[in-house]
């Protein structure tokens, strides 16, 4: 637990050298964006601003989308409670180097030891799937932590998955698609961005697609913008509505639409006054299921399949891969076809 910015590492408030990026890496915000709400009490036309969101955005903002105000609100307020936990209470969380341990603390990325520069957040990582087993190794304190998280985990996961039926629609798959082992990798990662001395020369999180079917994010305070938007070459900014939550495009709905959906290429920076958490729900494949492009699309579209068949592992263990551009891995690891 040492290495974690929420031990006390920050010392005469300036930034540890290792989290100083190099100028060519840091951020250079150029303007701002508003993202698409989608209403989803709103069934005539969900599906269309789904797809048209997904398609131009590889995200959009869901609202009315059926869990309470006041459980968001309590898991926020348990996970900010976690990380100010006393170090020995702390330290009772699991800290072993398995990539595949249910739940995990750590700082910056699973790589950490071996980075050339650190990023400025630290990480509490659950596995969710099966929930019954997996909440046995969530963290005991506070006392109704695991409660509060099963629950939230629960409704996330019901909405996510009434999305990714919409998608389906929209997509031409018959119901139920990813009602299986493409949606059986379920993970709740939160992420504390402490306040930093010096925003200008460190990152949160760098630019990326997310490994994932869809990912949640819930995020806290609202008025602090951190997550940033790459859309047609540049850096974007923006608001989230009040009780909303972000629904991002991963790589594997990317490969399974043969391209006609877009992940999302976003990135993380820091505040100097303020320490904003957000709480994300991936929805992943089994690591062992095959992962590629709809039979039905490439029947319906008469097109060749973009991308090969793989195994989810194998794009998984490059994703946790060390200094790897995971903006760019589906065209820079041999995913695509080439004709």
């Amino acid at each position: 637990m040492a290495n974690l910015l929420s031990s006390g590492i920050i010392a005469n408030n300036k930034v540890p050298q290792k989290y100083v990026l190099p100028p060519g890496r840091r951020p250079a915000l150029e303007g701002k964006i508003d993202i698409p709400v989608v209403d989803l009490h709103d069934k005539s036309n969900l599906v269309r601003h789904i797809m048209n969101a997904s398609q131009d955005f590889g995200l959009f903002q869901v609202i009315n989308h059926g869990i309470s105000s006041e459980l968001m609100n309590d898991a926020m307020k348990v996970f900010k409670e976690v990380f100010n936990l006393a170090p020995e209470e702390r330290s009772q969380i699991n800290m072993k180097e398995d990539l595949n341990q249910v739940c995990r603390m750590y700082s910056s990325s699973l790589n950490y030891d071996n980075e050339e520069f650190h990023l400025w957040r630290d990480i509490l990582r659950h596995s969710c799937n099966p929930l019954e087993e997996c909440i046995k190794y969530w963290p005991q304190k506070p006392e109704n932590y695991r409660e509060i998280v099963g629950a939230y985990v629960i409704a996330l996961k019901k909405m996510s998955m009434m999305i990714l039926e919409h998608i389906s629609e929209g997509l031409g798959l018959e119901p139920g698609y990813f009602a299986n082992e493409l949606s059986e990798g379920n993970v709740l990662t939160i992420n504390q961005y402490p306040p930093c001395p010096d925003p200008s020369v460190t990152m949160g999180l760098p630019q990326h697609k997310d490994p994932t079917l869809i990912n949640t994010v819930q995020a806290t305070p609202v008025d602090v913008p951190g997550l940033q938007l790459l859309k047609d070459g540049k850096w974007l900014e923006f608001e989230m509505a009040p009780n909303a939550i972000l629904v991002f495009i991963g790589n594997q709905l990317e490969v399974i639409s043969n391209g006609k959906l877009k992940a999302a290429v976003h990135r993380a920076v820091t505040n100097a006054s303020k320490a904003r958490t957000t709480a994300v729900f991936f929805i992943n494949p089994s690591m062992e299921c095959m992962v590629e492009p709809a039979k039905v699309i490439l029947e319906a579209e008469n097109c060749a399949p973009l991308y090969k068949a793989f195994r989810y592992k194998e794009y998984f263990d490059i994703h946790t891969g060390h200094d790897v551009d995971r903006s760019a891995i589906l065209e820079n690891y041999n995913f695509k076809i080439k004709y």
